[in-house]
């Protein structure tokens, strides 16, 4: 067997008695995006605020507005009309005595005392001196800014998956390698047990390997109840019930990642939380002038029908058109000062994005020197490894020949392990160390 498989010889094939299909880095991401609260809200957040860019388009095109009322008025008013020039008007057409029983005066009410009335407004917007083109660059800058923030929720859940990944195959390994001590100590075991009864050796041998032998038990223990809390960790992550059997491919990285510099040039273009910022400050800059395009004017046109229920009235119904001006001459200052406090909270975002920057690349300088360590030490524990298999082998070859003591034999055993397990975690080191790399460029 060679050297690069050794370490997951002892892995089962079935867990909770019977076979579960392998799921690979690219499955566990697929699943936990699928199932992931905090990512649904994210996608949430996003659709809500297209939304909010359609609800600011809409803002350029007609609106139709309908209204209708009931009343039921006490005391209406009366018109006052005078008739005293109508009997003098009269006299020789009629009788006097007709003429002298007309009134002076008539009053009538201007309208019914119960009755209802409807209108329908039309009003296009022609000009808002910026208003609504400020308000629709805000909508879209929030569109970018919570884009950017659910890209980052989406590589932040996967470096974590990918880091629950690793540590379930980070304690796999490490109960194998103890799986394997108990095991070779087992052999060694019986032959010193052998060893003994012919007289070879003395008692003291016989107790030395009991006493490591107990020692790697525990070890083996503690490694079989570290895997179990690890793939429950692992299926929380995933949203599925922390007893759900785990059974995970190996996963293996380029040895050497890209130049140090191209990486932090791709970092400033694609890391997500800068891209937030960015568009964030945007939104705020075209808000406050939106805000003071509230001081400029504001022109509508418009055209309405009125319909007003009343008997007095020789015209129910009313059409009208015109043009509608406001303009904004004096509010104290109130939209200028929150325009002005808005484009503060702008330029303070870029200057926390300018300072982000230069966090991503050292972030970006670290994760790249952590994956280039790992990587060294891979290849010199890959070698370390295979020289103390030939060591263990000779130790226990020169003590069944009586030219070792059991020391040096028991040594080797130790020094065999402790190779194993520097292997495995450079191994996942170094695979980790390329995720965290991936992620402080911005493209997990």
């Amino acid at each position: 067997m060679t050297h690069a498989r050794w370490l997951y010889a002892l892995w089962p094939l079935a867990l909770l008695g019977g076979p579960v299909q392998a799921e690979t880095l690219e499955g566990a991401w697929a699943a936990a995006l699928a199932a992931n609260p905090a990512w649904q809200a994210s996608q949430a957040n996003t659709e809500s605020s297209r939304h909010l860019v359609n609800s600011a388009k809409a803002t350029r095109w007609p609106t139709l507005s309908l209204g209708a009322v009931w009343a039921h008025h006490q005391d209406m008013p009366k018109v006052q009309t005078d008739l005293s020039g109508l009997s003098s008007g009269l006299a020789g057409l009629l009788p006097p005595q007709a003429i002298a029983r007309l009134p002076g005066s008539l009053a009538q009410p201007v309208a019914d005392d119960r009755g209802w009335a409807a209108n329908a407004t039309v009003t296009l917007p022609v000009f808002t001196s910026g208003k609504i083109s400020a308000g629709i660059r805000a909508a879209e800058a929030g569109v970018d800014a919570a884009e950017a923030a659910e890209n980052r929720a989406r590589q932040d859940l996967k470096l974590a998956v990918a880091e629950a990944y690793l540590t379930v195959l980070r304690s796999r390994a490490a109960q194998t390698v103890a799986d394997q001590l108990v095991a070779s100590l087992g052999v060694h075991q019986r032959d010193v047990g052998q060893f003994y009864r012919q007289g070879l050796v003395a008692r003291s041998d016989v107790l030395a390997v009991d006493v490591m032998l107990a020692d790697a038990r525990q070890r083996q223990i503690q490694a079989r109840h570290a895997l179990s809390l690890s793939r429950s960790a692992y299926n929380r992550l995933l949203a599925r019930p922390l007893s759900t059997p785990v059974a995970l491919d190996e996963i293996d990285w380029p040895r050497q990642a890209e130049p140090l510099p191209a990486l932090q040039d791709s970092a400033a273009q694609h890391r997500p939380e800068l891209d937030e910022l960015a568009a964030q400050s945007q939104s705020l800059h075209a808000q406050a002038r939106g805000l003071r395009a509230e001081d400029g004017p504001q022109v509508a046109l418009f055209a309405a029908h009125t319909y007003v229920q009343n008997s007095y009235l020789t015209r129910e119904h009313v059409n009208s058109a015109g043009v509608m001006i406001r303009w904004n001459l004096l509010d104290a200052g109130i939209h200028r000062e929150r325009a002005a406090a808005l484009a503060v909270k702008a330029d303070a975002l870029r200057a926390q994005r300018n300072d982000l920057a230069s966090q991503v690349a050292l972030q970006v300088e670290q994760a790249w020197s952590l994956q280039d360590e790992a990587a060294e030490r891979r290849e010199v524990a890959q070698a370390a490894l295979a020289l103390a298999d030939e060591h263990l082998t000779i130790q226990r070859d020169r003590y069944a020949n009586g030219l070792a003591i059991q020391t040096e034999v028991l040594d080797a055993q130790t020094r065999r392990a402790d190779a194993a397990r520097h292997l495995f975690n450079a191994r996942y080191d170094h695979a980790l160390a390329l995720l965290r790399l991936k992620r402080a460029t911005g493209e997990l």
